[in-house]
């Protein structure tokens, strides 16, 4: 594509074990897609390398692996510390911020939310129009951090031991 269009490839340290880059991101950098002005926010716990891009004058955020609507990506390279930390600077933005995650995984991950013994008639009511819009062919993403914070399970975690003990179960799901 580089040599196709002369683009810069920009990544964060991480990607440079599969790819050349031109520009190297750092976490808080500003980056620019058309009129639109995206903050760079390193968010390891899926991966490593993990870039989040954040626009908050415009609300919304590609948050790509760390947070799904009620779920969150696997550790495939990082701690759960790290990713609990990423979770919770991503639950700080204010609540009506859009996240475009990067799967359609909400109903499997209503489905794990319900199995947990936190799981109240707020939630069971929200799985419930998921699994409707579902049905209905409709998309349940993006979500926003308010959903989130209000139903997500790994967000509603106590610490980051809760939030491993979570991720363990999740591994393990089979609903």
């Amino acid at each position: 594509m580089q040599a196709e269009t002369g683009c810069e490839i920009a990544g964060p340290e991480e990607v440079r074990r599969a790819a050349p880059l031109d520009h190297v991101l750092v976490d808080g950098e500003a980056v620019r897609l058309g009129e639109t002005t995206f903050d760079v926010v390193l968010s390891p716990g899926h991966t490593l390398g993990h870039v989040v891009y954040h626009a908050a004058e415009d609300g919304l955020a590609f948050v790509g692996d760390v947070i799904f609507a009620l779920g969150c990506g696997r550790l495939f390279e990082g701690t759960p510390q790290q990713m609990w930390d990423s979770l919770n600077r991503i639950a700080a933005w204010p609540e009506a911020t859009t996240l475009y995650c990067a799967h359609e995984y909400t109903a499997s991950n209503a489905r794990f939310a319900l199995s947990l013994p936190d799981a109240d008639e707020a939630l069971k009511a929200h799985a419930e129009a998921i699994f409707a819009a579902r049905e209905r062919g409709e998309a349940s993403v993006p979500t926003t951090v308010g959903i989130e914070r209000r139903f997500n399970p790994f967000l509603r975690a106590r610490d980051a031991a809760d939030f491993a003990a979570r991720r363990a179960l999740k591994d393990g799901f089979k609903g």
